[in-house]
């Protein structure tokens, strides 16, 4: 393993700021449309049915992660990614779309709205999968690896601060506006942000390639990306970790409809939960920036993925016991969604960019995105499993993966030498 030290990249201090005014806005934006909890909140308020709520969930992160190795095939060999950075960013006008749409008293015709609304999440997300991986690409290497690790904990931190703020301006949203126009106006200050984010991303610079990165192959063309996951034992344990961590997403969906319909919570709640959320952001992203700096990337994961377990086991053991203390706490399960949500980039991201050889982090970000889709329709499933069992199978069945997302995460292997 090299010890020799980064050579820095041109326009780093400029790089840096934009990417964090960027990685900020966009942080702020999401809360406002979180797919957690704004979302199924929202499509709750449509349809009862839960296979619909997780169907959204799958909606989100599924037209984001699908998209993702075609969009490596196609711009791993051009020299310049800014293109479909830039050309990613036309999908977020669909959040305003939903804004107007609910405005203009759709709202009021739930199966039209359901339709609309899905069609505007697959386009917003699908758009900014292309975003997505060309943004990736370029941080990788316009920032190096501790600038990397500092902007991401620094831009978790202040957009966690920012967050707490957002949360209770949501709290306030849904308590004092009836729906649809709350709804409409946190899609709207979404879009806001996103608009933001899309006006700090046009003053980035992009390093030029390496004169020694390779070319256009690299183990893309055909079935070649299979040999990159078979051929590294670090990326088979890392996607073996992410794809059981991952399972969490059986339960995330419903943790909102659980906290009303069972713990008897009202739905002005959701702030509270975003609130505990972002707030849980801030604090583990001060103490994850240094861990990540000091001891590496495996050490932010292991933390991650042991958090990860919380959340399904507390909310098996309030629906189990169904106290009132127990509902009043209820935010811990959104506490650990914080820690989780804070660790996907600082831990498996930068362990993901550490393990790439030169010029494969395309190669390396679109597969294991593509790889991991079908935990996208663990929402799905895990409707079924409401639907035909119980919150106890479904809360256990989530644990019971998660848990052993987390023994696999011991036997991470430092991906860098320490600091």
């Amino acid at each position: 393993m090299s010890t020799e030290p980064e050579t820095l990249p041109p326009h780093l201090r400029q790089n840096f700021v934009v990417f964090l005014l960027d990685y900020v806005a966009f942080g702020v934006a999401l809360t406002f449309f979180n797919p957690d909890t704004i979302v199924p909140g929202f499509i709750g308020q449509l349809t009862g049915s839960a296979l619909v709520v997780g169907l959204s969930s799958a909606a989100f992160y599924g037209s984001w992660m699908l998209p993702q190795l075609a969009v490596a095939r196609l711009i791993i060999d051009k020299p310049r990614k800014m293109p479909y950075l830039l050309a990613g960013l036309g999908g977020r006008i669909t959040l305003w779309i939903i804004a107007a749409a609910l405005w203009l008293g759709l709202g009021g015709y739930p199966v039209p709205m359901l339709i609309l609304t899905f069609v505007c999440i697959i386009l917003f997300t699908t758009l900014d999968s292309v975003s997505g991986v060309a943004w990736f690409d370029i941080m990788a290497r316009a920032l190096p690896t501790k600038s990397r690790g500092r902007m991401m904990g620094i831009g978790q931190v202040a957009s966690g601060l920012l967050g707490i703020g957002v949360g209770a301006l949501i709290k306030i949203i849904l308590s004092r506006y009836g729906f649809p126009d709350s709804y409409a106006l946190l899609f709207a200050l979404a879009g806001v942000g996103l608009a933001i984010s899309a006006v700090a991303i046009f003053f980035m610079r992009e390093p030029p390639p390496k004169s020694d990165q390779p070319g256009a192959d690299n183990g893309l063309s055909g079935s070649g990306w299979l040999k990159v996951v078979f051929a590294n034992p670090a990326y088979r344990r890392l996607l073996s970790c992410r794809l059981l961590v991952g399972m969490i997403g059986l339960a995330v969906p419903f943790y909102v409809r659980h906290a009303g319909e069972v713990m008897g919570l009202p739905e002005s709640a959701i702030g509270d939960f975003a609130i505990a959320q972002t707030m849980a952001g801030v604090v583990i992203s001060l103490v994850l920036t240094p861990i990540y700096e000091r001891w590496g990337a495996h050490h932010v994961i292991r933390i991650g993925s042991a958090a990860a377990v919380i959340g399904p086991l507390f909310a098996l053991i309030a629906h189990l016991a169904g106290t009132d203390w127990l509902a009043r706490v209820y935010p811990v399960v959104f506490v650990s969604l914080g820690v989780i949500n804070s660790t996907w980039l600082i831990g498996f991201f930068n362990y993901l960019m550490e393990i790439a050889p030169e010029g494969q982090n395309p190669a390396y970000v679109g597969s294991m995105n593509t790889i991991v889709w079908p935990l996208t329709l663990m929402a799905i499933v895990g409707g079924w499993l409401l639907e035909t069992a119980s919150y106890t199978v479904l809360f256990g069945v989530t644990t019971a993966f998660v848990f052993a997302g987390f023994l696999v995460s011991l036997g991470l292997k430092p991906s860098r030498q320490p600091a």
